[in-house]
C-alpha cells in the first residue's frame, strides 16, 4: 500500500523533473545563457518568482518560456496537491479525532446539553466509536 502512495507522489515529481531539466538545456542553448543562469530563470519561472532580471530574447525562447509557465506551474501544483491528499489520508483520521475533542470541549463550554448529548460527547472523549 505504501508503494502506491510512493508512486503517486513520483509520477509529478518526475515529470516536473525532467521538465525542469529540459527547460535547463533548452534556454542554455536557445538563449546561450551559462547552465547557472538557465537553472536561475527556471527555478524562478516555476516557483513563479519572475524577478525579471533575465529575460529571453529569441522568439523560441518566448515561446518556451510560455509553455514552460502553464506546464511548469501545472506539474509544480500538482506535484504539491498530490503529497498533500496523501498527507491528509494518512494524518486526517488522528487529526480528525482531535477535532471532534475540540469540538466537543467547546459545545460542553457553550451550551447546555442533555444527559444523551453529554454521553455521547464522554463517549467521543474516550475514543468509543459513535453509536
Amino acid at each position: 500500500m505504501a508503494s502506491g502512495k510512493l508512486n503517486t507522489l513520483f509520477i509529478p515529481l518526475i515529470l516536473l523533473t525532467i521538465l525542469y531539466i529540459f527547460a535547463i538545456i533548452f534556454f542554455h542553448f536557445v538563449e546561450g545563457w551559462s547552465f547557472l543562469d538557465a537553472t536561475y530563470f527556471t527555478t524562478m519561472t516555476i516557483s513563479t518568482v519572475g524577478y525579471g532580471d533575465i529575460i529571453p530574447t529569441t522568439e523560441l525562447g518566448k515561446v518556451g518560456t510560455i509553455l514552460l509557465v502553464f506546464a511548469g506551474v501545472s506539474l509544480a501544483f500538482y506535484l504539491i496537491t498530490t503529497f498533500g491528499v496523501i498527507r491528509e489520508k494518512k494524518f486526517d483520521p488522528h487529526i480528525q479525532k482531535r477535532l471532534d475533542v475540540l469540538r466537543s470541549i467547546t459545545t460542553l463550554q457553550t451550551k447546555k446539553l442533555g444527559k444523551h448529548q453529554l454521553k455521547h460527547i464522554k463517549n467521543k472523549m474516550r475514543g468509543a466509536r459513535r453509536p
